[in-house]
């Protein structure tokens, strides 16, 4: 008999780990902050309000129409590139925002369970079900969030959609529209790598899009390779030189290549050579690595 028990993970903030991945997260700076904004909004709605009596004497008609904050956000772009950490991570940086304690829930990669008829919708709703129970029962907000969220919302006009997938789509639909309907502060971050094969309904409810792209400027790169030496001997002119390497590569690297690959190698080089890790090793193996493939119809911009 198939075990049907669907468990979250469970991440308490603020702490210090994720903290300290939030900050690790280099060349994510615009990322980061809208979907901090977005968030705070999300789970803090008195700061809606508060801005309305501030500057519109709390009279908007616009927004009592229209309301601007919607607790779906989307996550989309290439693998290895911080969609799933700053997901994690954000928690913390987030709770000392508004100054609250705020519950991070994650699927599990299971979520679709073993096939069985009405399964999907069946764990859906007990994904939701359990992340609101939790919420009431630290008596504060939170996030859940969806990895891989393709395998739950494909476009129902693909053609090998089948009848479960559809009838899971409708119920991630009518989930996320109770939440904004019954204002419950729980945000749903979904994380794809294929944006494009998302159902445009689900597309419809987003609040808040962010693209993330493989570092492709001297700038970001330069921060990049900067965190990487930090505790190390090398110049301005070694930074634009490791940055110049990674742009003529084709494709470019991710932050994953860059940072687990390339520096993660020349560690264990200067470990196995009984030397110092330095930009010399650094820049050797950068010249030696090529980038991961990019994903199947995918181009960079």
């Amino acid at each position: 008999m198939t075990n049907n028990i669907l468990a979250l993970r469970e991440t308490k903030h603020p702490n210090d780990e994720a903290k300290q991945v939030y900050q690790s997260l280099i060349g994510l700076e615009t990322q980061k902050q809208q979907l901090l904004s977005n968030l705070m909004l999300v789970l803090q709605p008195d700061l809606l309000n508060n801005w309305k009596k501030k500057h519109h004497k709390g009279n908007l008609p616009f927004l009592d129409e229209y309301v601007p904050i919607r607790p779906l956000v989307i996550l989309s772009g290439e693998v290895g590139c911080g969609k799933t950490a700053l997901a994690n991570s954000i928690g913390s940086t987030l709770s000392e925002a508004i100054k609250t304690r705020i519950i991070a829930l994650e699927t599990p990669s299971n979520i679709r369970g073993s096939g069985m008829v009405g399964e999907i919708s069946n764990r859906i709703t007990a994904a939701f079900e359990q992340a609101k129970n939790k919420i009431n029962r630290g008596k504060c907000p939170g996030i859940l969030i969806i990895d891989e969220a393709d395998d739950l919302g494909t476009s129902r006009a693909q053609n090998q959609a089948h009848h479960e997938d559809r009838a899971g789509l409708n119920v991630l639909i009518k989930q996320i529209d109770l939440l904004a309907r019954e204002k419950i502060p729980l945000a749903v971050i979904m994380i794809t790598n294929r944006l494009n094969v998302l159902d445009p309904a689900l597309q419809r409810r987003v609040g808040l899009q962010l693209t993330f792209e493989r570092p492709g400027n001297e700038v970001v790169l330069k921060k990049v390779f900067q965190a990487i030496l930090e505790g190390t001997d090398y110049q301005e002119r070694d930074l634009k030189a490791l940055a110049q390497i990674a742009l003529n590569a084709q494709p470019f690297f991710s932050y994953s290549d860059l940072i687990q690959r390339v520096a993660g190698q020349a560690v264990l080089q200067s470990i196995v050579h009984n030397q110092p890790f330095n930009i010399t090793t650094l820049k050797k193996v950068l010249q030696q690595t090529q980038p991961s493939p990019l994903l199947e119809n995918t181009t960079l911009t």
